[in-house]
């Protein structure tokens, strides 16, 4: 996690704070999340949903419901969690050579198109 541009997700903590906590708190964390891992119990992937008003409509009026459109947000945590997760298991793959060479989606250097 190393941008700063993330909304705050369900811990209400600012991507800021958390990056710039790093080193306090990257093993009571990694604590947090391999206990989560091995009993099961996820909390990191709980979402809050919020709405966002959609300022590129037309006829801009707060009090229409359908200039409004659902956002989910999550753990900022739990999304590292998971890209540290994708990034082990797409190094595995790559370095056991287990995707074809036609496969681009999610792989470094390659495009979907």
């Amino acid at each position: 996690m190393n941008r700063c541009d993330k909304a705050g997700g369900t811990e209400e903590l600012s991507s800021r704070l958390l990056i710039e906590l790093k080193e306090v708190i990257c093993y009571p964390v990694m604590m947090i999340i391999s206990e989560s891992l091995r009993s099961g119990i996820s909390f990191l992937m709980t979402g809050k949903l919020q709405t966002l008003h959609q300022s590129s409509r037309r006829v801009i009026v707060k009090e229409l419901i359908v200039n409004y459109r659902p956002v989910s947000l999550t753990s900022l945590i739990g999304k590292a969690c998971e890209t540290v997760i994708r990034d082990a298991i797409l190094d595995h793959l790559d370095r056991h050579q287990l995707i074809a060479d036609s496969q681009h989606g999610f792989r470094k250097g390659s495009s979907c198109l």
